[in-house]
């Protein structure tokens, strides 16, 4: 790259990358033949199920066997051959140690279609309560031909082959012996077929180098039917119909790239796709479809270097340090083949002009891209970008690092700069943001495609698959608008309801107080001299506000300061704090986030005090002050200990508990976990506690102290241990189900026995809870599909078979469609019944004080989430427990 000097030592910066310009590289991408069949990144050496759980029952076959080339026999021995039986889950025993655990085991390729019964045998999990309605899903009913017989093959070649393209182009090579209607994944084949032996051995030349290729195929077992590897096949061959449709495979999805649609003015491109699964529910094996969008922007990587190059007036270790900074961990694709790659570091000392072996001779990545994808790399002095391989890659074979040049790699999703400007977002919102009748159109349009394409149906009929064409039509329940706990100006507790389409309730509190308000008799408020103005006038309005809230709050200490230097706000705050100092006012003009990570230190930490951090732009709109000042002065009194509304909770002895993970963005091998636990009956008051785990995943390994500092303040708050305990776990996948739960649970029952209560336990419930989700909920009002309203619940149809879960839609949007949140019950012995624990649910969902509404997680949740939050990306260390009891996160 011209103007970009390489450094001048051997070390690559941040150590990642290895090797200088010169020397030879492992190519970044080998050339990939036409992709045959489609493509599974979870394949490998995976073996079936097996006998052992009743799902496959192989049939040994004692033929003799001979090595085929082609449909030829070559003479040589047969191994022996016994089909092995592999556990789809790894059980532990009561003595292991649990800090062994981890999220990041190796599935095998049936895990994804196995569910672990998490519902005890004979349990109702259906609730009653509510109004009784019917709603559309984005679930299309399938039926899979499970009458025919369908053998399963494990596949291995020698030498190994560690491309899937390749391995696809090989046994596509071998249709005189597989035949054409087959299933490969990159380990396991699926035949119509039975081979005449029970292993084969076949040799084929690889496409680009013509290497001879040994393909030992062993048979496993016949599959019946109900077996995950019929939902597995299912699933392939919907891939392949996608790309049947002329649709592009990017990651995991596949999208269509003649629909993308450019932004030119924001230099940005949205391409639309979908997101799709074929699995067993209790409504029978359904397709979900659900749209999705990439967003790239028209500038290349080279690009993005080129301005951040030029915006640090050409110093190189300015340059370098702000692209490792600001770079390095961002999403690229190359257009050349659609794939994407994270870039983890950039070696400034490659070029595209080093060379790199292939085929025995030494070639150079511009020679590379120019002879097998007639590409002309234009700035041969540009940087490399280096991506590591993953676990999943290394298990794969891919042990080198890889290399790609910046000038063909474009960037995806946005950068801060784009999501801060609102101009962008809200273009970006008016194509994503689909409304519930146009997205269910648009899924429809592709079913219909499905069943029209007679390329679809070629690779659809020979495995009797068929998709409906119609939405699924599923019961579902209205739960009623709740009512909230507030007081009257005369200290009356009353109670507030709202509009069951909207669930907001901010108009419906003016004119009452607070439930339980805390006065602001002692506060600082400091500021710059360009803010003094806006921050007299805040001050006032504080007053105004508070006066209709039944909160009291006096004038403050006024501090002005010369500047806005991070250490004139700290020297003020020390200064001016003493023990009756309840909270401290801090107006700062931008968002700059040193400025803010140094004030909450120092108020959360070295000074535990409750902190509010105002901007100064916000306090500029005079006609929009009140409103400002009135949520501000709410969220204020939640962090000094006050209540602002409550829910009608009939439970005695109840505690809910959020817990939450967030990965600590300045210790890059470390994860915050936070627990926010209820200490009263309305699950207005909360104690918190964080802990940090050393690992870089969801699973809190220090989860003991925490719950039983929860039990320990419950009982020093109410004298007695709650009666009954329903913990709400955020941020875990259902392929860490397991893991977590048996790790998590242990820690749970051990703080049970710390506090004495092991014996006579408390009833535990355990919810996990996630968002993350591609169902999507449909009402008919007279020809138009809407969004369900708050407090919808579904409990059938698209539950899993073997799980306690329900579906709950609880907020209310105005744009797009809505997307409900699923609840799994993994563990319960509280006695509850379902439609206890499920409004139970939706009531926490009423309790988030910084929103005058419902929303989409119970409220510990989110509070979990935010103490998590600020500690991970501000504080990373632990608050001062002076603040345990208090929500000064918010």
């Amino acid at each position: 790259m011209a103007g970009f000097p390489k450094d001048d030592s051997d070390m690559i910066p941040m150590g990642r990358a290895r090797g200088r310009g010169g020397r030879n590289k492992k190519f970044p991408v080998d050339p990939e033949p036409p992709l045959m069949m489609p493509e599974n990144p979870a394949a490998g050496d995976a073996m079936p199920l097996g006998s052992s759980r009743g799902r496959a029952r192989g049939r040994k076959r004692t033929d003799e066997s001979e090595p085929l080339v082609g449909n030829k026999q070559v003479a040589a021995a047969d191994p022996v051959y016994t089909p092995a039986s592999t556990s789809a889950r790894r059980e532990l025993s009561p003595t292991e140690d649990l800090s062994r655990l981890s999220l990041r085991t190796r599935r095998t390729a049936f895990d994804q279609y196995i569910d672990h019964p998490w519902k005890d045998e004979g349990k109702d999990t259906v609730g009653k309560s509510g109004d009784h309605i019917m709603l559309y899903t984005n679930y299309f009913e399938v039926n899979l031909g499970l009458d025919q017989k369908i053998f399963q093959y494990h596949v291995s070649f020698k030498p190994e082959v560690e491309n899937v393209r390749v391995k696809f182009q090989l046994i596509t090579s071998l249709t005189e012996v597989v035949g054409t209607v087959r299933c490969f994944d990159g380990g396991i084949l699926y035949l119509q077929r039975l081979l005449p032996r029970e292993e084969v051995e076949c040799v084929a030349p690889r496409a680009h180098d013509g290497t001879l290729v040994t393909i030992t195929i062993k048979y496993i077992c016949e599959i019946h039917k109900n077996t995950p590897q019929f939902l597995q096949i299912a699933n392939l061959m919907f891939k392949k119909s996608q790309m049947a449709l002329d649709m592009k495979k990017i990651r995991d999805h596949y999208f269509n790239l003649k629909l993308a649609i450019k932004i030119p003015k924001h230099r940005i491109e949205v391409m639309p796709g979908f997101a799709t699964s074929i699995l067993n529910y209790d409504g029978g094996n359904l397709l979900g479809i659900d749209i999705i969008h990439k967003v790239l922007r028209f500038d290349t990587f080279l690009d993005a270097l080129y301005l951040l190059f030029e915006s640090s007036r050409r110093n190189t270790e300015e340059f370098h340090k702000r692209a490792i900074k600001e770079l390095v961990g961002s999403i690229v694709m190359t257009r050349y083949n659609n794939k994407t790659y994270r870039v983890d570091d950039i070696n400034w000392n490659a070029r595209a002009t080093d060379t790199f072996e292939k085929n025995g001779e030494q070639m150079s990545y511009i020679q590379y891209y120019q002879q097998h994808w007639n590409i002309t790399v234009k700035d041969s002095d540009q940087p490399l970008l280096v991506t590591r391989p993953t676990e999943r890659d290394k298990r794969r074979g891919q042990k080198t690092n890889l290399y790609l040049v910046p000038e063909l790699c474009v960037i995806t999703g946005l950068s801060d700069q784009l999501r801060s400007d609102y101009n962008v977002m809200k273009d970006l919102a008016a194509i994503t943001r689909i409304g519930p009748t146009d997205r269910l159109k648009q899924i429809q349009r592709l079913c219909e495609q499905l069943n029209q394409s007679e390329k679809v149906g070629e690779i659809l009929r020979p495995w009797k698959i068929e998709i409906s064409d119609k939405p699924a039509k599923i019961p579902a329940r209205q739960l009623p608008a709740e009512r909230l706990l507030m007081k009257t100006n005369r200290g009356e507790i009353t109670k507030i309801s709202y509009d069951s389409r909207k669930a907001d309730w901010s108009r419906n509190m003016r004119n009452i107080s607070l439930l339980n308000s805390v006065n602001m008799d002692q506060w600082v408020i400091i500021f710059p001299y360009a803010a003094s103005q806006p921050s007299a006038e805040l001050s006032e309005t504080f007053t105004k506000v508070g006066k209709g809230m039944g909160m009291r709050i006096v004038d403050p200490v006024k501090v002005q300061i010369l500047d806005d230097r991070n250490d004139s706000y700290l020297q003020a705050i020390r200064q001016n704090l003493n023990p009756r100092v309840q909270m401290v006012v801090c107006v700062v003009p931008n968002s700059k986030k040193d400025r803010y990570d140094a004030i909450k230190k120092c108020c959360c930490i070295d000074n535990p005090v409750p902190s509010q951090v105002v901007i100064l732009k916000t306090l500029q709109k005079k006609q929009g002050l009140m409103s400002v000042a009135t949520k501000i002065a709410i969220q204020m009194n939640c962090k000094m200990g006050g209540e602002v509304w409550g829910a009608e909770i009939p439970l005695k002895g109840l505690m809910v508990i959020g817990i939450d993970t967030y990965h600590d963005s300045a210790h890059k091998n470390q994860s915050v976990g936070a627990l926010v636990a209820s200490l009263n009956k309305e699950c207005t008051r909360y104690y918190s506690k964080t802990e940090y785990h050393p690992t870089k995943d969801e699973l809190m390994r220090n989860l003991q102290p925490l719950m039983k500092g929860a039990l320990e303040k419950y009982y020093e708050v109410n004298g007695a241990m709650p009666q009954k305990i329903v913990l709400y776990r955020d941020g875990v996948g259902d392929g860490q189900l397991y893991t977590v739960y048996k790790s998590e649970f242990e820690q749970i029952m051990s703080a049970f026995a710390e506090v004495g209560v092991s014996n006579s336990r408390p009833g535990f419930a355990f919810v996990v809870v996630k968002k993350r989700l591609n169902t999507r909920l449909f009402k008919l009002e007279g020809d138009c599909q809407t969004n369900p309203p708050p407090g919808t619940i579904v409990d059938q149809f698209i539950t899993k078979p073997n799980w306690y879960d329900f579906f709950i839609v609880s907020q209310s949007i105005t744009q797009g469609t809505v997307s409900p949140t699923n609840y799994n019950v993994i563990f319960d012995d509280t006695g509850l019944q379902p439609d206890h624990i499920q409004k139970l649910t939706f009531k926490l969902c009423h309790l988030y004080f910084n929103w005058q509404g419902t929303i989409r997680v119970p409220a510990v949740c989110m509070y979990a989430h935010k103490l998590a939050f600020l500690q991970g990306q501000s504080l990373h260390r632990e608050f001062s427990k002076c603040l345990s009891d208090k929500l000064f996160y918010l």
